[in-house]
């Protein structure tokens, strides 16, 4: 969970060094509703997207990030989304529309989370690309195009 404290400390600190450490100390689930540590999906460039069910940007963009997924793990990408809903709602939804890519559930703490980010408007969806260090790249707000994520990856 994001504290005021540590939230007030964050702001002292350059942001390229706080990716990483930020998803690492957010309080984060699995679908099964077990606490899910970040840090194991980083190590490779990341794209975390924040999304929710509700939202029809976040709706539209997630069968190309589904697509994407396998096409660039070859590549050491690797994809994360982080929901920001209900677990009933996002195991419901994930049922008619499964992704190839984690899913992590966010507890009420999301949204400072995404702000912490650079997502200054806290709207959806939010997409951060961090490198292997696990700090970002690029951050995108709202409607995520091919072309755009794939000129913001490091590919080699």
């Amino acid at each position: 969970m994001l504290s005021c404290r540590l939230l007030a400390g964050l702001l002292l600190t350059p942001l390229s060094a706080l990716a990483g450490s930020l998803l690492d100390g957010a309080v984060l689930t699995g679908l099964n509703g077990k606490p899910a540590v970040f840090a194991r999906y980083q190590g490779k460039t990341t794209v975390v997207n924040f999304w929710a069910t509700w939202c029809a940007p976040c709706r539209k963009e997630m069968p190309l990030l589904s697509a994407l997924a396998p096409r660039l793990a070859a590549r050491q990408v690797r994809f994360v989304g982080i929901a920001l809903d209900q677990p009933g709602a996002v195991t419901a939804y994930l049922k008619q529309l499964p992704v190839s890519y984690p899913v992590l559930m966010s507890d009420g703490e999301g949204i400072a989370l995404m702000r912490a980010l650079g997502n200054r408007s806290g709207g959806l969806p939010f997409t951060v690309v961090l490198d292997e260090q696990g700090r970002p790249l690029t951050r995108v707000a709202g409607l995520l195009s091919e072309a755009e994520l794939m000129k913001a990856l490091p590919l080699r």
